[in-house]
Formats: C-alpha cells, structure tokens, sequence
C-alpha cells in the first residue's frame, strides 16, 4: 500500500506541477525554493524531490495510520496554503487533478482508493470553510 502511496502523490505532482490553472503554484514555489535559475514555466518534478517524501508521509498517516516523521510534524495544511494566497477555483483544479489521479490507480487497490477519495473530500471541506484561506463576502 505504501507503493502505490507514493505512485499517487509522485503522479500527481507530475501533473500539477505543469498544469495550465495551478502549475504556476508549484513553479512560485520551486523558484522561491531554490532560488534556481531553472526554465520558470516547467520546473522538473526534481524540483520538489524533497517535498514529495513529505507529502506521501502525509498520505501514509492519513490513510493507513504510520506516524508522520518526527522532523515533519506538525503539519499545517491550512498555514502551509494559507501562504500561496489560492483561489477557490484552484481549489477546485487540484482537487480534480487529485480525483482523477486516484481514479487512475484504483485497479491496484480499489480499497484504499475509495478511503483515499473519502479523506479527499473531507480536507475539501475543511479548505473550503477555512476563514484564513478565502475570505468570505
């Protein structure tokens, strides 16, 4: 289960990273990161090579239950996000770019795809109604 953790979150990036509504979030990022000179609209996934690590630990203590890494926790998601000042509507990108990613692996375990899906929407709504991400009118 573990693997195919990994294989979600590493596939993911691989889209997100350079996709038309939200890449520019993860290119943001990868610059302010590294402070690289690398190209600015397609930074390799290399670029997050360190985050990645991070991200499916995330996903391992989620949705099997393995503690998170003492040198990574706490982990807040709403702060960690708060900083990239989203929009509602790149949101709403990443979590169909995340759906249709897990829809992808759902062959290998149908199972934890479900669950994975479940928790997916679950953080939707905590990001949603989270008065420090978007502000309501």
């Amino acid at each position: 289960m573990t693997q195919i953790i990994s294989s979600v979150v590493e596939s993911f990036y691989k889209k997100a990273t350079t996709d038309i509504l939200i890449g520019y979030q993860f290119r943001k990022i990868a610059m302010q990161e590294s402070q690289s000179q690398g190209h600015p609209l397609r930074p390799p996934i290399e670029a997050f090579a360190h985050h990645l690590p991070r991200i499916t630990h995330f996903w391992q203590s989620q949705l099997l239950g393995i503690k998170i890494p003492k040198e990574e926790a706490p982990f807040d998601l709403i702060g960690i996000h708060q900083k990239l000042s989203m929009r509602k509507g790149e949101l709403h990108r990443w979590l169909t770019l995340f759906r249709e990613t897990l829809n992808e692996f759902e062959a290998e375990d149908p199972k934890l795809i479900k669950l994975w899906h479940e928790k997916i929407d679950h953080f939707e709504g905590v990001f949603l109604t989270s008065a420090k991400l978007f502000k309501r009118h």
